[in-house]
């Protein structure tokens, strides 16, 4: 992106982001399990979501800056301590109340427009929902970068991609026995190319940015790759991506491979060690 004439070449995160990198490693290993077995076992999805709690409380004894808030989070930032929680609690139950309340009729709703407009069922659940249900995240992401603060931006999705390989996936074969169902949710042919194909993209992800930098040939790179799944659609086509990732994720391993140790011991690391700082601690590299 250009700002004031001058052109962003690459981003370059903080040490910190470390920590997300290596939960977000270790929950894209354990996902390839779900494909290979073609089910989520609850024992899995208990072993995310005990790996999600591990992330909050580690992620919670980090050393973190004071936050520049503005509008209504500053009002709400502004109230005494036991108020502040109050509300910050019960705008919390709202939201997860009418989220209870929305998700069937929304998406009973969205299978059948999808019928009357002729569009595959499986295409809208997976790329419109998501579009409604992470749309906030990526509204953030948005406005940091806009504000040039790619590295924030880069942040906010890692930690959201923890978020939904640990505490999301894990939360699935929880509430399939909840529902009714058995101690594992089978998947069908579909879901596990999906599967495979998601996980192989985050591996690439988690390896490209084991150097804590995201340049912008990789950022073409990434798109060029995800577009082609519009006009490929085909389960070959989806096999094919497959490798691409892996094939790109091996050479990534390899040119990264002296950042692999810190970023998989990262997570298991005291906070203290993350406050010394890397060599290149600047958020963004320009031309």
């Amino acid at each position: 992106s250009r700002r004031a004439g001058r052109t962003v070449r690459e981003l370059v995160l903080e040490s910190g982001h470390r920590v997300e990198l290596g939960f977000l490693a270790i929950a894209s290993v354990l996902a390839f399990a779900i494909p290979v077995s073609g089910q989520i076992p609850l024992v899995l999805g208990v072993a995310l979501i005990g790996l999600f709690g591990f992330y909050l409380w580690r992620v919670s004894r980090a050393e973190a800056e004071q936050p520049t808030l503005v509008g209504p989070a500053a009002g709400i930032g502004a109230l005494p301590t036991r108020k502040r929680r109050l509300l910050v609690g019960a705008l919390f139950g709202f939201a997860a109340a009418v989220v209870l309340a929305a998700a069937k009729p929304f998406a009973d709703s969205l299978v059948a427009t999808g019928a009357d407009l002729g569009v595959d069922e499986f295409l809208l659940v997976q790329w419109v929902a998501p579009l409604a249900s992470e749309s906030p995240e990526f509204i953030v992401a948005i406005l940091f970068a806009w504000h040039c603060r790619g590295a924030d931006a880069l942040g906010t999705l890692i930690s959201s991609k923890v978020n939904q390989w640990t505490l999301l996936v894990g939360s699935l074969p929880v509430a399939y026995l909840l529902g009714g169902g058995g101690t594992a949710l089978a998947l069908d042919a579909r879901q596990v190319e999906e599967f495979l194909l998601t996980a192989a993209q985050t591996v690439l992800g988690v390896a490209a940015l084991l150097a804590l930098r995201f340049p912008r040939r990789l950022a073409y790179a990434l798109l060029g790759l995800f577009a082609l799944q519009f006009a490929f659609p085909g389960q070959e086509a989806r096999y094919a991506l497959c490798l691409a990732y892996a094939v790109l994720a091996v050479v990534a391993l390899i040119r990264n491979r002296h950042h692999l140790v810190a970023t998989l011991a990262a997570p298991f690391r005291t906070p203290r060690s993350e406050r010394q700082p890397e060599k290149q601690p600047i958020a963004l590299r320009r031309s």
